[in-house]
């Protein structure tokens, strides 16, 4: 007897280095190595108008596949369709269970996340209709949105283990003195600037230290607000970074990615609001021991042995609505030292983070908790 095929259509990015692109191609490549599933898929507009999609993110066999993936359009009307992009589709889709995929990293949803205006008692009375989001603390901001429990699903993220991994930590490392890294937009709920601001102290009392940043340039402007950020230093802080930091924000590969972690000795991120904090989890991977905030998503997959935890407080966003973290930038100065001196923590993480990241969060494992997600019942 042959194996029964849900036929999903999955609607969303590719070729493209956002964070929701680069999760949706993960998935779409496990996807194709499910036979219980007839996948299709179909792009969907990218948010800004200056954004491009580009070739050489994957490895040339994954684009290849990726790009033979048949459109939903020349498909029979699948069984459900998973929508990943932005600003989020909340409508339903008649005859069709329909999941849609979001992030609230201040655990409230403004009207200019959606794509239309939405009717928030259809969507709470249908059985067909549900949000799949990466933690539980993005899941909150769309239960207060008003959706039912049962219809916002936490699926968390994962990470290809044979890229992802320590293999060639020793040969990727090519800085001297001790190496911290950071990869995001640069936006303020990153919390760049206190990793300018803490960086700048470590500096002052270890001159061999080294700072990796790597931004997104053609989606985010992310040189612009690292200056920003840095002009708003005292003039010694300046000075301090300068000699000391490296930035690119140019687009990497996945493989690209993976060497950047894995050169650095430490990888930070003081972050205020995320929906769940990939490079934290994929630098663990590499075997680089983390620096995070304590609060919020990352506690949901990261572990005391594995990450140092920045305190921090919950607190309103600034003119706006929803809340993020105040990370402690004592406690960030404090804990960059700490990581430093500490070798045998360092050595620990090293080993325990890329065995807890295959473990728990490969994309096999996440793809099963989204097919289930997506196709069993939400009521």
């Amino acid at each position: 007897m042959g194996t029964f095929r849900r036929r999903l259509c999955v609607e969303g990015w590719r070729f493209i280095h956002h964070s929701y692109a680069l999760v949706n191609q993960w998935q779409l490549l496990t996807l194709l190595q499910r036979p219980d599933v007839a996948l299709s898929t179909h792009d969907v507009p990218l948010y800004g108008p200056h954004w491009r999609r580009s070739n050489g993110l994957f490895d040339d066999d994954e684009e290849a596949a990726l790009a033979a993936i048949p459109d939903c359009d020349a498909q029979d009307q699948p069984d459900a369709i998973f929508k990943i992009s932005f600003p989020f589709d909340l409508s339903l889709h008649p005859g069709t269970r329909k999941a849609v995929f979001g992030t609230a990293e201040v655990q409230t949803i403004p009207e200019s996340c959606f794509a239309g205006p939405i009717d928030l008692k259809r969507l709470r009375e249908s059985d067909s209709f549900l949000v799949v989001t990466p933690s539980q603390w993005s899941r909150q901001g769309f239960l207060r949105l008003g959706l039912r429990p049962e219809q916002v699903r936490v699926v968390p993220h994962g990470v290809q283990a044979d890229i992802f991994t320590p293999k060639t930590r020793a040969s990727a490392k090519k800085e001297p003195g001790f190496v911290f890294a950071h990869a995001s937009a640069m936006t303020n709920n990153k919390g760049t600037e206190l990793l300018l601001r803490a960086f700048a102290a470590v500096a002052s009392k270890h001159p061999d230290v080294r700072l990796l940043l790597k931004g997104i340039d053609g989606l985010y402007s992310s040189k612009e607000t690292l200056a920003i950020a840095l002009g708003d230093l005292p003039a010694q802080s300046q000075h301090l970074i300068a000699d000391r930091m490296s930035y690119s924000g140019e687009p990497f590969s996945v493989r690209q990615m993976a060497d950047f972690y894995r050169s650095a000795d430490a990888y930070v991120s003081p972050y205020r609001a995320e929906g769940f904090n990939l490079p934290v989890l994929e630098a663990a991977a590499c075997g680089t021991p983390v620096i995070c905030t304590k609060g919020g998503p990352t506690d949901e997959f990261m572990r005391d042995d594995l990450a140092l935890f920045i305190d921090s407080l919950i607190t309103p966003v600034p003119n706006g609505r929803g809340s993020w973290l105040k990370p402690d930038l004592d406690h960030l100065i404090e804990l960059m030292l700490r990581i430093m001196d500490d070798e045998p923590w360092r050595k620990n993480a090293a080993l325990a983070g890329p065995i807890h990241a295959a473990a728990n969060f490969n994309w096999s494992i996440v793809v099963d908790k989204l097919l289930n997600a997506i196709f069993v019942a939400s009521r």
